[in-house]
């Protein structure tokens, strides 16, 4: 994928920078009664306090849960295996098993199921008789690695390659369609369906041309994130509380389901109070009072990349680079005068090399954005590009992250890392910049901001706001299917 003038990253954190004309005294014991900027909004505060995190009621039976999920696993796995279900029947229940959380307990399964079901002969040449079926096919499909081309919607268009006009009120498949349209590969024209599943879904619901339940199935999707851009533990906690509400479901797997989310949350919330004494004890946050302390939200973040109890220790190392990252980018933000952070700039340069490289181009990006800050310049948006690719921070976190999940530890991967110059980490990159961008442009145009991705757009083409906004929305997506390319290893071909 060429890097192009939308090659946006994202920062980590989002940082609540102030106006010029906010400008207040704040006086601090450490800084010598210094001033330092802040906007009248910003608050450091944690709204989760040590002494609540471990206030957290945590005395679950896990010995009788795990007992009794164990029996539960069991029973349906022979449910599975005896039962020859068709093909939409296996890929629904694919589905609700991914949704309610409990893949990794039936990854080998499902695994399984899918090569036997591309395996059924003539199963290209089936006639597949809705689009909601048809769309669960390609996404479940491609979710794990197999190559179903985009030929397989063909049936529900005309001959100029639109969608017929009777689709338009199939509310289910419309949805399915949605869903299915994140799975889109770089150069396919799927993406297209997207923006059409859903303004005509929203057009049935302003027509009230659904019933209640999907109504409320469909407004969820609409209004929150698509499950393939969603967090699984998130997801399962939605999806365990209607499951029950919808036709069929499985009451074993909803039990297991239940079991599987307390036995995770109780799991989490150690970690989170293990966490939290390793925070209190190195007493950075009473050192530092005007930075944010994030470390709930850090560590919520860290169980959205990885759930899997096998990651417990990139859980820990990504919150505690997580709320690190914050303090640093604070003290870059809101704290340091010039003169003062080019000097951190240079302590930080002098460190030890490699991982720590990551480090000083971060402390670097940080410097530059500051000075653009400090002299009132909005940089043209290429050049404001090449610093976000770094201040984003997620550089770092996947450099240390590399270390603990990696058996084959290269010099390739490590230079890529630290040298921002891989196309699928530059990608990745581009996502986390435009959500955080798009979440706060907002905020810091009326703040007089200069180092976001959508003023710096603005000020190169002097195209207003909302317009700059649909254009990287756009490039999202165009961003998301290059990410769903490579991302494509496996080479299953049906």
């Amino acid at each position: 994928m060429e890097s192009n003038v939308w090659g946006l990253p994202c920062s980590l954190s989002s940082t609540q920078a102030p106006s010029i004309s906010s400008t207040k005294l704040v006086r601090d014991a450490n800084k010598h009664h210094i001033p330092f900027r802040t906007p009248p909004s910003f608050n450091p505060t944690s709204s989760f306090s040590h002494q609540f995190i471990h206030s957290l009621p945590n005395n679950l039976p896990r010995e009788t849960l795990q007992e009794r999920a164990a029996e539960l696993e069991e029973k349906i796995r022979f449910m599975m295996n005896a039962t020859e279900m068709e093909p939409l029947s296996l890929l629904e229940m694919i589905d609700d098993i991914e949704r309610l959380g409990l893949f990794f307990r039936f990854q080998d399964w499902i695994n399984k199921a899918l090569l036997r079901l591309v395996s059924i002969e003539n199963f290209k040449h089936r006639t597949i008789k809705s689009l909601h079926e048809t769309a669960l096919v390609f996404r479940i499909l491609r979710r794990h690695g197999f190559h179903v081309s985009q030929e397989i919607f063909m049936s529900f268009k005309d001959g100029k390659g639109k969608f017929k006009p009777e689709i338009s009120n199939d509310v289910e498949g419309l949805l399915s369609l949605y869903e299915a349209s994140y799975l889109t590969l770089e150069g396919e024209s799927l993406w297209e369906t997207n923006a059409f599943s859903r303004r005509h879904m929203m057009n049935l619901m302003e027509e009230r041309s659904m019933d209640a339940k999907m109504a409320e199935k469909v407004r969820h999707v609409l209004e929150g994130l698509p499950y393939h851009k969603s967090c699984c533990r998130i997801v399962a906690q939605h999806y365990i509380n209607t499951y029950d509400k919808t036709e069929p479901h499985n009451l074993l797997l909803l039990e297991l389901a239940k079991l599987e989310f307390n036995m995770k949350q109780s799991s989490y919330q150690n970690e989170l109070q293990e966490l939290s004494r390793w925070w209190w004890n190195i007493g950075l946050s009473g050192k530092l009072k005007f930075a944010r302390e994030r470390l709930v939200e850090m560590f919520i973040w860290s169980v959205a990349i990885f759930p899997e109890p096998e990651y417990l220790i990139c859980r820990k190392v990504i919150s505690k680079l997580g709320i690190l990252i914050t303090f640093l980018d604070d003290i870059y933000d809101i704290y340091g005068t010039l003169d003062e952070l080019e000097l951190l700039t240079n302590v930080i340069e002098r460190f030890v090399q490699l991982i720590s490289n990551g480090w000083s181009d971060l402390c670097e990006a940080y410097l530059q954005e500051a000075k653009w800050f400090h002299n009132k310049i909005i940089p043209p948006f290429d050049k404001l590009l090449e610093k976000a690719m770094i201040s984003i921070g997620t550089g770092v976190v996947l450099t240390h992250v590399y270390f603990f999940i990696s058996q084959d530890i290269t010099e390739q991967v490590i230079h890529s890392l630290t040298n921002n110059d891989h196309d699928l980490l530059r990608s990745v990159y581009t996502i986390f910049r435009l959500s955080n961008d798009l979440g706060t442009s907002k905020d810091e145009i009326e703040r007089g901001e200069t180092s976001n991705s959508i003023v710096s757009y603005m000020h190169d083409t002097g195209l207003p706001e909302e317009n700059v906004r649909h254009l990287a929305l756009t490039l999202f997506g165009v961003v998301i299917s290059y990410i769903n390319m490579e991302m494509d290893l496996e080479d299953k071909t049906i």
